[in-house]
C-alpha cells in the first residue's frame, strides 16, 4: 500500500514538473512597424517675401494702373522619398484685386484691361487701404528641375473628376484659368504624367501692379499686403 501511494506521489510530481517546463518553454514573436507616407516640404528663398521697397507716389499713374518690375524667388520642394506632388495657390487676400473680380473657385481674377504681366493674365489682390483696392500680382514658375533634370510644367483642374494634364509654358502661371483652381505638377520632358521626385527646384516669378493713383489716398503711406499660400497636393 505504501508503494502504491509513493508511486502515485512520484507520478504527480513528475507531471507537475513537466507542465511547468512546457509553460515557460515558449516565447511570443511580434512583428510591428509603421508605414509612413512620404513627406515633402516646400520652401521659398528670402523667407517667401517679395519686397518692392519704397514706391514714390509721384511715380504712379494718376488714371491708369502702374505695372511694377518682375521679382523672383527660388522655389524648392524636398521629399524624404520619391513622391508625385502638385502645388496649388490659396489666396489670402480675397476680394481685394484692383480693376477685376476674383472667381471664388480659383481665388484669382483676370488682370484688368491694359495690364500685362509676365506671369500671365491671372492675378491676386494686394490688400486694402481703407476700402480702396491697392492693386494685384501674378505668380508663375519657371526653369523647373526634378532631381537635377529639367522637366516640363504640367497643369490641370483641381477637380478630382478631371484626370487629364496639359503642358504649361516655360514660365507657367500657377493659375492657368481663373475659372478653376489649378494644380501644377511636373513631368519628364515630352510627357504629361507627373514624375515621382525627391527634389524639385525652380524660379518663382511675381509681378505686381498698383491701382490708379486717383483711387488711392496719396496723402498716407500705403502698404502692399499680398498674401498667398502655395499648398502641396500629393497625387
Amino acid at each position: 500500500m505504501k508503494k502504491t501511494l509513493l508511486a502515485a506521489s512520484l507520478a504527480a510530481t513528475t507531471l507537475f514538473s513537466a507542465s511547468s517546463a512546457f509553460a515557460v518553454d515558449s516565447v511570443e514573436l511580434k512583428v510591428i512597424g509603421t508605414i509612413s507616407p512620404v513627406a515633402c516640404t516646400p520652401a521659398l528663398s528670402g523667407g517667401g517675401s517679395i519686397d518692392y521697397g519704397d514706391i514714390k507716389a509721384d511715380t504712379l499713374k494718376q488714371d491708369d494702373y502702374t505695372v511694377l518690375d518682375e521679382k523672383t524667388l527660388n522655389f524648392t520642394i524636398t521629399c524624404d522619398g520619391n513622391a508625385k506632388v502638385a502645388v496649388k495657390v490659396v489666396n489670402g487676400r480675397t476680394n481685394t484685386l484692383a480693376g477685376s473680380t476674383e472667381n471664388p473657385l480659383s481665388g484669382a481674377g483676370k488682370t484688368p484691361t491694359g495690364v500685362t504681366l509676365t506671369t500671365g493674365d491671372a492675378a491676386y489682390g494686394l490688400g486694402l487701404a481703407g476700402s480702396a483696392k491697392i492693386g494685384g500680382y501674378g505668380i508663375a514658375l519657371g526653369t523647373p528641375t526634378a532631381d537635377g533634370t529639367a522637366v516640363d510644367s504640367i497643369y490641370k483642374s483641381a477637380d478630382a473628376s478631371v484626370t487629364t494634364w496639359a503642358k504649361g509654358a516655360a514660365k507657367s502661371s500657377l493659375t492657368t484659368s481663373t475659372d478653376q483652381l489649378t494644380l501644377t505638377s511636373w513631368a519628364t520632358s515630352g510627357t504629361l504624367v507627373p514624375v515621382a521626385l525627391k527634389a524639385l527646384a525652380g524660379t518663382l516669378s511675381v509681378q505686381a501692379y498698383i491701382n490708379k493713383a486717383s483711387a488711392l489716398d496719396m496723402t498716407k503711406p500705403t502698404k502692399l499686403d499680398g498674401l498667398a499660400t502655395l499648398e502641396l497636393v500629393y497625387l
